[in-house]
């Protein structure tokens, strides 16, 4: 594998590039270094292969959600690297992210060798399982050494990669423990002399496992299939997209697609209900519509009123069909899970559709969702219309009214809390097509900058960036990544000087303690973004927001955003939204 002039060499330096070099042979497309000496074979491993893509984040934290961000986008597994000691500790958060979305991960901590544990040696912690079961295989390799054959190192870098991507996607953790010195003495007589070899290939190949279609499951779910149920989607892979939207128009049911999806927004989307989360208000008459059957496609949605749905009015047939074997059920009211892949579902059960419809005819209730939905739609329009130039920005409308602007080259992550909420429920379905992430596993509000820069650097494209005023807090270290992002970042942020989710919950009313949740600031993002030498604009209307917005899409440049609002508004819009659609009709006469 390697040729040496002696026999002396550095054994550190030659673990480091030969681990960066497999690294680079399967496909590893980002490696996310933050700062630290333990950690040098590692990095100095990457600083030298031409063929490695760093990207030198600050803190463990953010660059985990980098690096999260950036896997996402390309379904490939990112590298972290870190030097010893509770560097590491910060990568937990999006750890947890990564196992629960099921995005490939592969955590390279540094280590201090076996004689420094549990001395009190400086910087030395127990990070044996560190990230206990949210990681697919933990492995720590030991202190480089002439003993340990190079073969049994590439082999476990092949598997640790493999690992992350099947049978489960997720993080794995490689603890690699390096005596010192870490680089190469000065004097000549001492510098290492080897060629790693000319191979472009990975020392092992591993073939991706095949999922069998379950065919003859699938003809029967046809066959018991009724006229009329409801297609629900969750967060699924992108490849399954165009399938998924060739299913919709064949099944012919109403289609309730979650923010998730990547079918919520633009108008690709065949038969979607676009505002049935405004339409499962209990007081509305849309709620009590029957339905012969529900089935749900990948992970569950954000919709607290569709969930509420599925376990207090179950339909007949309630069928999910996911791509893995998980269990994500909280409803438990769902009988038959099919675990494939869901492009060849889709496929399968369109062709079996055909050759039913043949035989058949299918009624469906699509035509009403739909006219409900467009009641709806006139509401919000209107709603819009009626605030666009008024000096108080509301929050919905302008969440409206971005989802209707944003060009379709550019990406769209959306924050947490309130923001993905407001976008699930008011977002247009009449703008541009836009690819769509949110970091929804665990909901946290933190890291939420760092995994769009990354989400954007995955995808190479520009990205818009909406978030909340806390979210923005806890990620402060991260408008550095969008000031060093060659891709344009469009921070929006909804400051609405607190937690504005809690606004709507009971507590709010004891006024006493409510600030322990709401969480009151008087802080504005004007002198970070400063310091960063970003671009800042504080419009006072939507329609100046409009106005600035599309400006800066053709500039080329990253630009924040600051949105004031008031979030205790908010829970008033809601109710009168509500009170509107109490009043409306939507049965067409």
């Amino acid at each position: 594998m390697a040729t040496f002039t002696r026999s002396d060499v550095n054994w550190n330096k030659y673990w480091g590039d030969q681990i960066i070099e497999e690294l680079v042979r399967n496909n590893t497309k980002c490696f996310c270094i933050s700062p630290g000496s333990r950690s040098t074979p590692l990095t100095s491993a990457v600083a030298t292969n031409t063929k490695a893509n760093a990207v030198i984040c600050y803190d463990e934290r953010a660059a985990a959600y980098y690096a999260l961000g950036h896997a996402r986008a390309t379904r490939l597994p990112a590298a972290l690297i870190c030097t010893s000691g509770t560097a590491a500790a910060n990568y937990l958060p999006a750890v947890i992210e990564a196992s629960v979305e099921q995005i490939p991960l592969l955590l390279m901590t540094a280590d201090r060798p076996p004689e420094l544990q549990d001395t009190g040696a400086n910087q030395a912690i127990n990070q044996t399982h560190l990230f206990g079961t949210y990681v697919r295989w933990y492995f720590d390799l030991g202190c480089p050494e002439p003993k340990f054959p190079i073969e049994a190192l590439l082999t476990t870098i092949d598997h640790a990669i493999f690992k992350t991507l099947f049978p489960l996607s997720g993080p794995v953790h490689l603890n690699l423990p390096f005596r010192e010195p870490f680089f190469d003495m000065d004097d000549q007589e001492e510098i290492i002399q080897y060629k790693l070899s000319r191979d472009k290939k990975p020392y092992v190949r591993n073939s991706a496992p095949q999922k069998k279609l379950p065919t003859d499951e699938i003809n029967e779910l046809i066959k018991n299939s009724p006229e009329s149920g409801i297609l629900s989607i969750g967060r699924v892979p992108s490849d399954s997209l165009d399938s998924i939207r060739i299913l919709a128009a064949e099944l012919d049911w109403p289609v309730f697609a979650d923010i998730t999806s990547g079918l919520r927004l633009g108008n690709k989307c065949p038969n979607r209900i676009t505002y049935y989360d405004q339409l499962l208000y209990e007081e509305l008459e849309t709620a009590n519509w029957a339905t012969e059957a529900i089935w749900h496609i990948g992970f569950p949605p954000t919709s607290k009123r569709w969930l509420t749905f599925w376990e207090q009015k179950p339909a007949r047939q309630m069928v999910w069909i996911a791509d893995h074997s998980e269990r994500h059920d909280q409803s438990n009211h769902f009988r038959w899970k099919i675990e494939t892949d869901i492009g060849e579902f889709c496929k399968n059960v369109v062709n079996g559709l055909k050759f039913k419809k043949n035989k058949y005819k299918k009624k469906s209730n699509k035509e009403d969702w739909l006219y409900a939905s467009k009641i709806v739609e006139n509401i919000l329009d209107e709603e819009v219309e009626s605030n666009a130039g008024k000096k108080r920005i509301d929050e919905f409308c302008l969440v409206r009214r971005l989802t209707e602007i944003i060009p379709e080259d550019f990406a769209f992550f959306i924050g947490n809390s309130l923001p993905v909420r407001e976008v699930d429920m008011f977002g247009s379905g009449g703008g541009a097509d836009i690819v769509t992430a949110l970091n929804r596993g665990t909901s946290g509000i933190d890291g939420l900058i760092a995994s769009g820069c990354g989400f954007s650097a995955g995808l190479k494209q520009p990205v818009t960036l909406l978030i909340g005023d806390l979210s923005a807090i806890h990620d402060l270290n991260s408008f550095k990544i969008i000031a060093d992002s060659e891709m344009p970042v469009l921070l929006v942020i909804i400051n609405n000087h607190g937690g504005g989710i809690f606004s709507f919950l009971p507590i709010s009313r004891q006024k006493e303690i409510f600030d322990f949740y709401g969480t009151p600031h008087n802080l504005d993002f004007r002198a970070i973004s400063e310091m960063f030498k970003l671009e800042y604009h504080r419009p006072e209307s939507i329609n100046s927001f409009e106005e600035k917005f599309l400006k800066s899409t053709k500039k080329n440049k990253s630009t924040v955003f600051e949105i004031i609002t008031n979030r205790n508004q908010n829970p008033k819009k809601l109710d009168e939204l509500k009170n509107k659609l109490i009043k409306c009709e939507f049965r067409p006469k």
